[in-house]
């Protein structure tokens, strides 16, 4: 596979190679590739071409793709925005980026589209409604239907290797959220990358988008169906009984989810095994690593870890499916050229072609994210593998400063999670001594739990408190709910 140098290039080599195969349930490769060059030509004759910013507020959907792809051709730049987000964080993302259109659905039936543009800045000129819901106006804006956008007949391409492609935003549990720039030549090449490391181009493959497409998670595995010709299943939202069933109907191959995600579906599924999985990476989002590897031998999802970030993009590393270290985050790089160390502080350190450009209006930011010799700082801490890969520890930030020691918190949580009893751990430090949140499971028992921590952990790693909850506190990311762990922190010094 030819390494694209933009997305016009991945799109129009797959609908060449395939034009017959299908893309979505009910759309060809070649019909694609023809919708997303009549859309441009809709775009073009909106006024928006080289340079301008589009902001994508839609569900999995097709046309989020599509629209994507449209953008790509016109030389524009999408910035992603969770359809989780509200007013105040969208006023605050597109104050930032100053985009002169958004695109919404105004028939997605958890949003409404009104409330998050109450008053919209001064940068946007208009409405692209994609939907079927014809002209109109929303928050004063005029709306241009998806129906007029498809009727300008087809658009010359002015995609470069160099064009600003899109933005995602970093996921807000840490120091705030930032609009991380990639241009098309990063985000192509990777979804090429990936497709040849996955297998995404072999005859029958097929993805489900069940993970957001504006996080870097849904979106990386996407973009590789689409350079592999994959054919792509999507879900608005995810449901683990649809997303079973739409497993079956599709006969899905790849994935990527969090692990609260896949232990949803694995209870769906009810032990009936999936037949055609090829790959499933899974990140451990709320620490359930083990209780995902179980249930992939047992459903045949052939689940592993990955690494990445917005900044990296998702799927950077993974590890492999049959070896010793499949349950860890990290593994090896997708890319030949990418390349990986760990400084002396355990951070990790990323080189590579899928990386982003900088932080959109944050030069200050982007200077603090580089080393001199330009390596990113991804503010993970890792260590090798002895395969050759590395293995994810945990953020730099979540890292246990305890008797005299750096200690990931998963060390422990690990720990308690196969203790009988206990659903899920999360570990944080309050006062120099860990702190251990735990969900609990039937046959709990405290006072168990904390002896077998004194008879089998070292003295400073056992848990000064353990305190049951019914759930963690979590936030939606754009790759999916994270766990608030600095509330767990607070929380913890109450």
């Amino acid at each position: 596979m030819n390494r694209p140098a933009t997305l016009t290039e991945l799109l129009e080599t797959t609908a060449a190679g395939d034009p017959d195969g299908l893309a979505f349930p009910g759309m060809t490769w070649a019909e694609a590739a023809l919708r997303v060059r009549r859309m441009a030509a809709g775009l073009a004759r909106a006024g928006i071409g080289t340079g301008d910013r589009v902001a994508v507020f839609l569900p999995n959907r097709p046309d989020f793709l599509l629209l994507l792809f449209a953008l790509a051709r016109r030389g524009a730049c999408a910035v992603m925005l969770n359809t989780r987000f509200r007013a105040a964080e969208i006023g605050n993302l597109l104050a930032r980026a100053q985009p002169v259109a958004i695109a919404v659905a105004r028939d997605f039936a958890t949003v409404d589209a009104a409330e998050v543009l109450p008053d919209p800045p001064a940068s946007l000129r208009l409405v692209l409604g994609m939907d079927a819901l014809g002209q109109g106006t929303l928050a004063g804006l005029p709306v241009l239907p998806r129906d007029a956008l498809l009727a300008a007949g087809e658009a010359p391409d002015l995609a470069t290797p160099e064009s600003e492609c899109l933005t995602f935003t970093t996921s807000g549990t840490t120091a705030g959220p930032k609009l991380v720039l990639h241009r098309q030549a990063g985000i192509a090449g990777h979804a090429a990358d990936v497709a040849a490391r996955l297998g995404t181009d072999v005859k029958g493959a097929a993805v489900l988008a069940a993970v957001p497409l504006c996080g870097t998670f849904g979106l990386s595995m996407a973009l590789a169906g689409v350079a592999g010709g994959a054919r792509i299943a999507c879900m608005e939202r995810f449901d683990a009984a649809a997303a079973d069933a739409l497993i079956r109907a599709e006969g899905v191959t790849h994935m990527v989810g969090g692990d609260d995600l896949l232990l949803k579906l694995a209870e769906a599924a009810a032990g009936s095994p999936f037949s055609t999985f090829a790959f499933t990476g899974f990140a451990g989002f709320h620490g359930q690593s083990d209780r995902v590897m179980a249930a992939s031998d047992a459903l045949n999802l052939r689940a592993r870890g990955v690494y990445g970030s917005s900044e990296a993009q998702a799927l950077f590393a993974g590890q492999d499916a049959s070896g010793p270290h499949r349950a860890a985050g990290g593994g090896r790089p997708v890319s030949e050229s990418a390349e990986w160390r760990i400084a002396e502080d355990g951070e990790l350190l990323l080189r590579g072609p899928s990386l982003f450009d900088r932080y959109l209006g944050d030069p200050e930011a982007t200077a603090r994210a580089m080393t001199p010799e330009n390596w990113f700082r991804s503010g993970d801490l890792a260590e090798p593998q002895p395969d050759g890969g590395f293995a994810f520890l945990t953020r730099r930030g979540d890292a246990l400063r305890i008797g005299g020691f750096l200690v990931s918190p998963e060390e422990i949580e690990g720990f308690l999670q196969a203790q009988p009893g206990i659903a899920a751990a999360q570990v944080v430090e309050a006062c120099g001594r860990p702190v251990a949140f735990v969900i609990p499971a039937p046959g709990y028992d405290e006072a168990a739990v904390q002896a077998a921590c004194r008879d089998r952990l070292a003295k400073f790693k056992v848990p000064a408190r353990i305190v049951a909850l019914d759930a963690f506190p979590v936030v939606d990311g754009p790759n999916g709910p994270k766990i608030q762990r600095n509330r767990l922190r607070e929380m913890a010094a109450g």
